[in-house]
C-alpha cells in the first residue's frame, strides 16, 4: 500500500490514538488539516489492503488484574514446531516466535545454548501461577525461563514516526474491576467498528451513556489503565519484516542505560528484566526494521548510545525473530484459565 506524505502522518496519528470525545475523527481531522470523511475512508482502505491488524483499545494488562511475563526455552530445531503447537492454543499466549541470535558482541552465553522459543504469557493474577505451572509441564523436558518486567522504560508501538519514552511503574494501584468496567473492556477490545460516532456505538454495546463512557475512559487514561484507542498496524504487511530483540547485560542500576535506549525513535519497547541462567541479559529493547541488515545497524546504533550513557561497554546481542508462530492481541475476561486457558 503506497501512502503519500499526508497519509503517512494520518497513519502515525491513528496509531497514537484518537481523542476521547464524541466525534474523535472530526477532532483528529482538524489537527491534521483534513476532513473527517477522509480519515474514515483511509482506515477502511487500510483494512481492505491488510495494513491494519485491528482498531481498538490497548490496555495495560496489570491494571486489569492480569500478570504478564516473557518466557524463553531452548528447544532443538527439529522439535520446535511440535513444541510451539503445545502452547500457541493458550489464550494467554499472544506472541510466540523462533528467535535466533545475530553475532554477539563482548562476552556472554555461547550462541548454541541460548533460548530460541520466545513467547508472552498473560493471565488473571489469581490463576497466573497455575498457568505458569501448566506451561512448564507442557514444555517439559525443555526448561523455561520466566522473565517478568521489573522496570518499563518505554512502550510506544508507533511505526513510521517518532516514538515517545515514558517510564512506567510495574506495580498496579488502580483497584479491581467490577462488572461495569468489564463491559467497557469487552466493548473496546478486539477489532471495533470505525465510524463518526465511535464512542456512541461503544457505549451502546457496553449499555451505558456516552458521557459516562467517556468520563470513565478519561479516568482510565490518566491512571494508565487505558493506553490508547487506535489503529494497530500489521507491521509485516507494512514492510517491517525484521523484528529484533536487542539485549544487554548492564551491571547495577539500569536507569541511565534504559533511558538512553528509550530516547531512540527506533525503539518501541524497553524493559529491565531479571537475569536467567540460560539468558544472562537484563536490559531489552525491541526494534522493527525493513530488513535484518537494517535491524543490525539499529542494534549497533543503540549500543553506541548506551555506551556513551554509561561509560562502559556491556555484553550485548540481538535476537532476530525468524519465524512467527502466533501474534494476536490479548482477549480479556474470557474463561478463567483453570482448564488450560484454551
Amino acid at each position: 500500500m503506497t501512502l503519500n506524505s499526508a497519509e503517512e502522518r494520518w497513519l502515525a496519528e491513528l496509531q497514537r490514538g484518537i481523542p476521547l470525545c464524541a466525534r474523535p475523527f472530526e477532532a483528529l481531522a482538524r489537527e491534521l488539516d483534513c476532513a473527517e470523511a477522509d480519515l474514515l475512508s483511509f482506515v477502511s482502505r487500510c483494512r481492505r489492503e491488510g495494513l491494519v491488524r485491528r482498531f481498538g483499545a490497548v490496555f495495560d494488562t496489570r491494571r486489569l488484574g492480569y500478570r504478564s511475563v516473557l518466557c524463553a526455552a531452548a528447544v532443538p530445531s527439529d522439535a520446535l514446531d511440535v513444541v510451539a503447537a503445545k502452547i500457541t492454543p493458550f489464550l494467554g499466549v499472544t506472541h510466540c516466535y523462533l528467535r535466533e541470535p545475530a553475532p554477539p558482541r563482548g562476552s556472554g552465553t555461547p550462541v548454541a545454548s541460548l533460548p530460541n522459543l520466545w513467547f508472552t504469557l498473560s493471565y488473571p493474577s489469581d490463576v497466573f501461577d497455575a498457568m505458569v505451572d501448566e506451561i512448564r509441564a507442557r514444555l517439559a523436558p525443555h526448561p523455561v525461563a520466566f522473565l517478568p518486567a521489573t522496570r518499563r522504560y518505554k512502550v510506544d508501538v508507533v511505526f513510521g514516526a517518532a516514538t515517545r519514552a515514558q517510564e512506567e511503574r510495574t506495580e498496579d494501584d488502580s483497584g479491581p474491576l467490577g462488572a461495569r468496567d468489564r463491559a467497557v473492556v469487552a466493548a473496546l477490545q478486539g477489532d471495533t467498528e470505525v465510524r463518526a460516532g465511535y464512542f456512541a456505538a461503544v457505549a451502546e454495546k457496553a449499555r451505558m451513556k456516552e458521557w459516562d463512557l467517556l468520563s470513565t475512559l478519561e479516568l482510565w487514561h490518566r491512571r494508565g489503565r487505558l493506553k490508547r484507542i487506535g489503529l494497530l498496524l500489521a507491521h509485516r504487511t507494512a514492510g517491517y519484516v525484521a523484528n529484533g530483540m536487542c539485549c544487554w547485560r548492564v551491571e547495577g542500576d539500569t536507569t541511565d542505560a534504559g533511558r538512553a535506549l528509550a530516547a531512540r525513535n527506533e525503539v518501541t519497547h524497553c524493559y529491565e528484566r531479571p537475569y536467567s541462567e540460560s539468558f544472562p541479559y537484563n536490559l531489552f529493547a525491541m526494534v522493527h526494521a525493513t530488513s535484518s541488515d537494517e535491524a543490525r545497524a539499529q542494534h549497533a546504533g543503540l549500543h553506541q548510545s548506551l555506551v556513551e550513557a554509561i561509560g562502559c561497554e556491556p555484553a550485548t546481542l540481538m535476537m532476530l525473530s525468524t519465524k512467527e508462530y502466533k501474534k494476536t492481541s490479548m482477549t480479556f475476561f474470557v474463561g478463567d484459565g483453570r482448564s488450560g486457558g484454551i
